[in-house]
């Protein structure tokens, strides 16, 4: 009769454990599969990550329903074995029964060597949907991750399912401490892995809604590596596993994590805490009412921890310069709120969203993050030599040049042919602030209002572009290019309610495409520069030579006159002169001839000495001492005709 209970009791805990397997199997798809749809429909890299513990939890789920069932074959083989015996008891006479039991045989070569290969896939899987993952985010190349639709919506889904995975989780660990169940361990505490991704994934899809586009990158790297650790901790397991000694209680199977045990079995963290003091210590730490007193308090003081931390998620600050939007449930519950205090639904019911209308956003058009870096590090950059990273050139027209020369047409009367086109590269970038107005609109009318006014920045330029030449843009169009993009941008804001308002619209470092033309198109512009330089040296020549030449006639020509008057004036004056000499020759000739001579003596002679003789003493001989006396004193002084005069 005891042996009839026994195997009805260990075969009801054969059934349950089928149940509880295939219960486990098919939530873990279910789980698996919203976790698939989710990431593939909403992104973001965590959530991908999280399907890797659903995975698990239903291989092991399959894994611990064939352990179920092989367990109830042998609970049964045995009843069967028991129920042979007691026939063959009852008999007269030993008739031998050809009957062969594998069941059992199954059973031991399954515990004894499938751990092994469950650790080995499950490293496998691991590794696998890892390297799946790494391969899909190779092919974004560097580009910030993207959520779909409202990042609220995805945190508030990965809620539910988190939800039902820990419960889920709680539940199986809980029935793997009874006997016959440790093969659900491993489903249980996949399952709270589970939850542990999907709660970073909530998180970090509610800190992208906050702009906070850096967290999910973050905790996917973080989740990256403990999983390769728990898949480095499958392989170190089965080996360690042959080196382990056996104990006569229910093994420990290969494949349970006890890294991850750390995460989903708390009791047992306390237990191992309690070991190592009474270890440390010497007696029984574990035993003493303060150990008791603080393990007894340490969880619900954790608890009322967490819901006062959750409770203070109701208020919430709008910071200066700031505009708020409340919502409740991911909708909007009130209109745009100035600066102060508000009180909301705890998170994730509720929230305030918050935008800057004084902050000055910027976005570049046309190059990579890297050239930006490589310009800001450097004062110069040729645009000869190959620098930044890859970028999409622009198509501009090519002025046709005509006989006169180089004179590019007009904007609105080009007249280019279909080959008539050219690339250049530009970095533009567009500063812009949310218009006070615009909020709504900016939160609301668009999933992504940055990357659509990159697009609508790219729509105006390349419509600019189709109307203007190359010569404009690198020369002295620039201006007027710039201030139209600007007019072009905030119309094509303006028509989709980005809610946006353009600031400043700068044209930089536009040049051809470095490799194929720049090289050709610099020899241009220096041949360009040579002949403009030579035609100002001319021109300076010219302005420096024409007006000395003219200074110079001006001169001679101004002699010439003056010459040729003061000619004319003395022959005039010399004329009436000799007429009044012959008119005074005539009237008195001696007095003219002696005031001539007179005039000569006192003009031509006033510094030479003269010795006047009278012309009646012929016979009379005078000596005249010709020598002349540089300085005359008392010595050359004849006293006696002094005496005389007295």
């Amino acid at each position: 009769m005891e042996k009839t209970e026994e195997y009805k009791r260990t075969d009801d805990r054969a059934r349950l454990l089928t149940k509880l397997s295939v219960i486990g199997a098919i939530g873990s798809l279910i789980l698996l599969a919203s976790v698939l749809v989710l990431a593939s429909t909403r992104g973001g890299d965590v959530l991908s990550l999280a399907a890797i513990p659903f995975a698990l939890s239903l291989f092991f789920s399959l894994t611990s329903l064939i352990y179920s069932i092989l367990y109830g074959a042998v609970q049964r083989e045995d009843e069967e074995k028991r129920l042979l015996a007691r026939r063959m008891e009852a008999r007269a006479l030993n008739v031998e029964e050809d009957v062969r039991f594998t069941a059992g045989r199954s059973f031991a070569n399954y515990t004894r060597f499938a751990p092994f290969v469950i650790a080995g896939a499950s490293a496998v899987i691991i590794g696998l949907m890892l390297w799946k993952n790494s391969s899909i985010w190779a092919l974004r190349d560097g580009a910030a991750v993207t959520m779909n639709g409202s990042p609220v919506h995805t945190a508030l889904i990965a809620a539910v399912l988190m939800m039902v995975s820990v419960f889920a989780g709680a539940f199986m660990i809980g029935q793997s401490r009874m006997p016959g169940f440790r093969w659900l361990r491993p489903v249980g505490a996949w399952l709270m892995a589970g939850f542990l991704t999907l709660c970073a994934a909530a998180v970090s899809a509610v800190c992208y809604s906050n702009n906070l586009t850096q967290v999910d990158p973050i905790v996917t790297q973080v989740f990256f590596w403990v999983f390769v650790v728990l898949a480095v901790e499958f392989v170190t397991n089965s080996v360690i596993e042959f080196y382990r000694p056996r104990t006569l209680g229910e093994s420990r199977p290969v494949f349970e994590s006890q890294l991850l045990a750390l995460f989903t079995e708390p009791g047992g963290v306390w237990r191992n805490i309690a070991s190592a003091l009474d270890y440390q210590f010497g007696f029984k730490v574990s035993g003493t009412w303060i150990y008791g007193f603080f393990e007894r308090s340490f969880f619900p003081v954790l608890i009322l921890w967490a819901v006062l931390i959750w409770g203070f998620t109701t208020v919430h600050e709008v910071g200066p310069n700031n505009v708020g939007i409340k919502e409740r449930f991911g909708k909007v519950v009130s209109g745009t709120l100035e600066p102060g205090i508000y009180w909301t639904l705890p998170y994730p019911f509720g929230g305030i969203r918050q935008f800057s209308c004084s902050e000055v956003k910027r976005l570049v058009i046309g190059e990579s993050l890297e050239s930006a870096k490589e310009r800001a590090n450097s004062p110069v950059v040729l645009w000869t030599n190959a620098h930044g990273g890859a970028k999409e050139p622009f198509i501009v027209a090519v002025k046709e040049p005509d006989a006169g020369g180089r004179k590019a047409p007009a904007k609105d009367d080009l007249s280019v042919s279909s080959s008539s086109i050219s690339f250049v590269n530009m970095a533009i970038p567009i500063e812009y602030r949310i218009r006070k107005d615009g909020v709504m609109k900016f939160a609301y009318d668009n999933i992504a209002p940055e990357a659509m006014l990159k697009k609508l920045g790219e729509q105006a330029v390349v419509s600019y572009l189709a109307g203007s030449t190359m010569d404009d843009i690198m020369a002295s169009g620039r201006g007027d290019a710039e201030a139209a993009l600007k007019k072009d941008i905030q119309n094509l804001a303006d028509q989709n309610s980005l809610g946006v308002e353009i600031i400043r619209v700068a044209i930089m470092d536009a040049h051809p495409p470095v490799e194929q033309v720049a090289p050709a198109y610099q020899n241009v512009i220096a041949s360009i520069e040579e002949k403009d330089t030579e035609i100002l040296k001319a021109k300076a020549y010219e302005y420096t030579v024409l007006p000395e030449a003219a200074a110079r006639a001006y001169a001679i020509e101004n002699a010439s006159r003056s010459k040729a008057y003061s000619a004319q004036v003395v022959a005039a004056a010399e004329s009436e002169r000799f007429e009044k000499q012959l008119a005074a020759f005539t009237a008195m000739k001696q007095m003219f001839v002696l005031n001539a001579m007179m005039d000569v003596l006192s003009a031509e002679g006033s510094s030479v000495r003269k010795f006047i003789v009278p012309a009646n003493l012929k016979k009379q001989l005078y000596e005249v001492n010709l020598e002349t006396n540089e300085r005359l004193d008392l010595v050359n002084l004849d006293v006696s005709e002094l005496n005389d005069k007295k």
